[in-house]
């Protein structure tokens, strides 16, 4: 079989497609299929997008029941399940806290803390529900943010897209959040990269890493990276980097997210005897 690789800008971050074939003439048109799907996710999920479903939502009415999309509903889902599973690491509703950073990085001031709302108000994803389909908010009401699964999310479609055209030794990654099929011929996995720590070679899983990296803005107390702790309302300063193996990349890419705010040893520890998991540190060279 022979290697295709396809990239596109996507999500903000760049999307690469690689998949083995013996049908060069299906090459292409199976690359497209893919970018098309990740587009259907940034639509459904992207709190950027006027007009668009996540935007709309923060106007809706406390109590009120909201049809949602399926994508949508599977973004929360994992989040809400990752967030339970993290202590409320992560959290899918702090879409004013996000905004607000995004805002004082763009303008060269400060992010102001949000220790006192969140000590007020509780974690924002307290304040809705999930069920059915529907998602109703209590107030103040809690704005969306899937900057944290929305694009593992959209590498996991991709590859069910390959997938279903038959190309199963594949793999899909959007910025880093990797979903990983079947190994290429002849190798044990796919070779992924991961920060600065060892490579790692995987296959039918997500990989991703999550660190502070040139995301952060210098403020009179230190350094604030775009993560955010939803328990205290904290920024977080700088870390290393937090790699996780899980079953999907929507998982891999929320869960290592909430490595950021928790430190990769509580990530590992409260993750223990979760099925498919594992976490790595700089300091790991396992592979």
């Amino acid at each position: 079989m022979t290697r295709y690789e396809y990239a596109a800008i996507r999500m903000g971050a760049e999307a690469r497609i690689v998949f083995y074939t013996d049908d060069p003439a299906a090459a292409p048109e199976a690359a497209r299929a893919v970018l098309a799907r990740i587009s259907d996710i940034e639509s459904e999920l992207s709190d950027w997008r006027v007009g668009g479903a996540v935007q709309c939502l923060r106007e809706a009415k406390p109590g009120v029941r909201y049809d949602v999309s399926p994508e949508l509903a599977e973004a929360l889902e994992i989040s809400l399940r990752v967030g339970a599973q993290t202590a409320g690491a992560f959290d899918p509703a702090c879409g004013r806290m996000t905004q607000a950073w995004r805002q004082q990085r763009d303008s060269g001031g400060h992010p102001a803390t949000w220790e006192p709302w969140i000590a007020a108000h509780g974690a924002p994803s307290s304040r809705l529900r999930l069920a059915d389909g529907q998602v109703s908010f209590g107030s103040p009401l809690p704005w969306f943010d899937f900057g944290g699964v929305g694009k593992g999310m959209a590498a996991d479609e991709g590859l069910e897209v390959l997938k279903q055209l038959g190309l199963e030794c594949a793999l899909v990654d959007l910025g880093g959040d990797i979903a990983i099929g079947h190994p290429p011929p002849g190798h044990r996995g796919w070779r992924v990269r991961r920060g600065r720590g060892q490579p790692i070679w995987r296959s039918h899983c997500g990989v991703a890493t999550s660190g502070s990296g040139p995301q952060h803005v210098v403020t009179m107390d230190g350094v604030a990276s775009h993560v955010f702790d939803p328990r205290s309302g904290r920024w977080m300063g700088r870390h290393g980097d937090i790699t996780v193996v899980a079953p999907t990349a929507a998982e891999a890419d929320a869960l290592a997210s909430a490595g950021c705010v928790l430190g990769g040893s509580a990530l590992r520890e409260r993750l223990r005897g979760v099925a498919g998991v594992q976490v790595l540190t700089d300091h790991n060279r396992q592979d």
